[in-house]
């Protein structure tokens, strides 16, 4: 086998998988944390109900402050029991309707006077052009950052157990499509690459992964529900609805 291609090193530490998946829940995340993971929910969902970038991100620092943070959201979570993406969700669409009250009253605005979303004004990847639903958006940018941490663990994970070509067939021919859209390439071309003799040591590798992945993104789903097994399976068929297209 040849040498394996150089990766960048990854930009999130990984956490061992030294638990069962049904028992890896990870330490509450810090005030810091909390703002970075769940910004681009929050910014997506304010984005897209029409704000213009400069608003969005004002509103979205303003509800991480205020309420996120101010009001430890997260702490409501065992007390109200279901998912937090939820909880989120609607702490997000109230923020706004008392917003607009506010600004309303405050600066009598006209009922029509709200900026929609179009041009060259759409950021790739945070607002969804091909959508006006503002709860859409928000979904998205939710899964989106459960992969794309489930994804640094396993590759971490992967990297440091030297297991480089697992990763890149798993990254190659899964999740990159699923990200980007790009096109997998075939067996063969990882073949090449890796000097392997047989299309089965690929598909192991990417089954390998796969099961890697699952257990990973699972667990971090388990993150963002209550303490109950129930909660935990409902929220993660309903994620996996969604990203299958199915209505929330």
């Amino acid at each position: 086998m040849r040498a394996p291609p150089a990766y960048p090193s990854s930009d999130v530490p990984a956490a061992p998988m030294t638990t069962p998946p049904d028992r890896l829940r990870s330490a509450p995340p810090s005030s810091d944390e909390a703002s970075v993971r769940e910004w681009g929910a929050i910014y997506a969902y304010i984005r897209q109900s029409g704000r213009s970038p400069e608003e969005a991100r004002d509103l979205t620092q303003g509800f991480i402050a205020d309420v996120l943070l101010g009001r430890d959201l997260r702490s409501k979570l065992d007390e109200r029991r279901g998912a937090f993406r939820t909880l989120l969700l609607s702490s997000v669409r109230n923020y706004l309707a008392d917003r607009y009250r506010h600004d309303h009253a405050a600066r009598r605005h006209p009922s029509g006077d709200r900026r929609h979303v179009g041009g060259d004004v759409i950021e790739s990847g945070i607002v969804d052009p091909a959508s006006v639903d503002p709860e859409r958006a928000f979904v998205r940018a939710w899964i989106s950052r459960l992969v794309r941490e489930a994804a640094d663990a396993v590759r971490g994970e992967a990297l440091a157990g030297g297991r480089e070509m697992a990763w890149d067939a798993f990254e190659s021919r899964v999740l990159r499509p699923m990200l980007e859209g790009a096109e997998p390439p075939p067996y063969e071309a990882l073949m090449r690459r890796w000097g392997l003799d047989a299309p089965g040591d690929v598909a192991n590798a990417i089954v390998s992964m796969r099961r890697a992945f699952a257990r990973r993104f699972a667990a971090l789903v388990g993150d963002t529900v209550d303490s109950t097994p129930a909660s935990a399976r409902a929220e993660l068929r309903a994620l996996l609805g969604l990203m299958e297209g199915r209505a929330p």
